[in-house]
């Protein structure tokens, strides 16, 4: 662990999600303080903050205005993150033609709009003091095919974008964007995915096994405390699709 890990502050969007739950656990024990984003788990949440002594904040990640009023607010407070992670993600298992255009814009402003907006509001701060890390957390690699609802996979291509751009952009200022691409887990959304293209994905991983928030975690917080030269890359931790 490095010897600064204590002085960092994180911001973690989705935190009461299965992966967001095991990247704010990994945290309270590497004593980074943490604030966290939830919709509507407030039992959850509160029960997680009191737990690792971190504060959790209700938003509604689909409202742009909401993310940098949070922002402003935790950099009036001299709280401001020098660590970004989006664990945040909206989906429906829904064909083509069931996808409604509310549908469609619910799933890029959480999954996808919502990580844009707190980069763009993150990064001066960050850049003042010459040095931030960026974490976006999906599900595409650029190079992998799974059968995923268009509207999501959709949202996670241009968070695998967004990624590589902003590594560019922002390499220059002190910035590490980079992104964790999951394959399947064994809870959250990947359980909305039937179970027959579960057992192709298992016939196809190197590891014939889905993973763990926990394994998600561990490749997500390392990327966080630890990197110190990749930038703008995603990172596919999908047991060897």
């Amino acid at each position: 662990m490095r010897a600064d890990v204590k002085t960092s502050k994180a911001l973690v969007f989705g935190g009461t999600g299965v992966v967001g739950s095991a990247v704010l656990k990994r945290l309270a024990h590497a004593g980074v303080p943490t604030v966290f984003t939830y919709h509507r788990s407030i039992e959850k949440a509160e029960a997680m903050a009191a737990e690792y002594s971190q504060r959790a904040v209700p938003i509604d990640l689909a409202e742009p205005n909401a993310i940098r009023g949070l922002i402003e607010d935790l950099e009036r407070d001299q709280s401001a993150p020098d660590l970004f992670i989006h664990c945040a993600a909206t989906s429906q298992n829904l064909e083509l033609d069931g996808i409604s255009d509310d549908a469609w814009h619910r799933v890029q402003r959480v999954n996808a709009h919502s990580a844009f907006v707190a980069c763009q509001a993150l990064a001066p701060c960050m850049a003042q003091h010459g040095s931030g890390h960026m974490v976006l957390v999906g599900a595409l690699d650029r190079a992998q095919s799974i059968a995923l609802p268009v509207h999501f996979a959709a949202s996670q291509g241009a968070l695998a974008a967004m990624t590589m751009t902003l590594g560019k952009e922002l390499g220059p200022r002190g910035i590490r964007v980079n992104m964790v691409a999951l394959g399947l887990l064994d809870a959250g959304l990947s359980r909305e995915i039937a179970p027959e293209l579960v057992l192709d994905y298992k016939n196809f991983s190197a590891l014939r096994r889905v993973g763990t928030p926990d394994e998600a975690a561990r490749a997500i917080v390392w990327l966080a405390l630890e990197n110190t030269y990749m930038n703008g890359e995603v990172l596919p931790v999908n047991g060897g699709l």
